[in-house]
């Protein structure tokens, strides 16, 4: 939003007061191309993104309802919201989905996935893969709030796009680049 309107004043001011605040428009014009590729250069940042945001509110809504209430952050009803925020197509209840999603955590549910994607699209070698398995499998926690924020969006991911996509984001959520 503030890229966007930083950019129409420049555009006014190049109009109106002086040809070099053109610089400032081609730049503020790369920087917003930039962040639109990377935005939608793969799928799982088409999902990642807008529910993290969404997350946030949901987040946000259990926090005040939690402290009205006198009770501690409960993850499943922020996660619940989220679902019916973004009101995502899925093919099961938002409540089965969380649950699914916690035991799928404890069972390493994408251990082939990620397999799949470090082998194939990564080249990596296969004693390495072992290593990386190992670091993911370490920080599997089920009471990992953010974690298990991004396996439920690991899940829409699965459902509008495939499995593959799925082990793609696991990979990046257990690297950090999915933050």
């Amino acid at each position: 939003m503030f890229g966007w309107l930083l950019l129409i004043v420049f555009i006014a001011l190049s109009i109106t007061m002086s040809l070099w605040f053109i610089i400032g428009v081609f730049i503020l014009s790369l920087w917003k191309l930039n962040r639109w590729f990377y935005y939608s250069s793969k799928s799982w940042r088409k999902v990642h993104f807008p529910m993290m945001r969404a997350y946030a509110a949901a987040c946000g809504r259990e926090s005040a309802a939690a402290e009205s209430e006198g009770r501690e952050f409960n993850i499943n009803t922020a996660l619940i919201t989220l679902l019916g925020m973004v009101n995502p197509k899925i093919s099961t209840d938002h409540e089965l989905l969380i649950e699914r999603e916690f035991e799928r955590c404890n069972n390493f549910y994408d251990k082939p996935l990620i397999t799949s994607h470090l082998i194939n699209q990564m080249k990596v070698d296969e004693s390495k893969v072992s290593d990386i398995l190992k670091l993911a499998r370490k920080s599997l926690n089920p009471d990992d709030k953010g974690l298990m924020v991004r396996m439920v969006i690991a899940s829409i991911i699965e459902e509008q796009f495939s499995k593959e996509d799925r082990g793609e984001y696991m990979l990046q959520v257990f690297l950090g680049k999915a933050s």
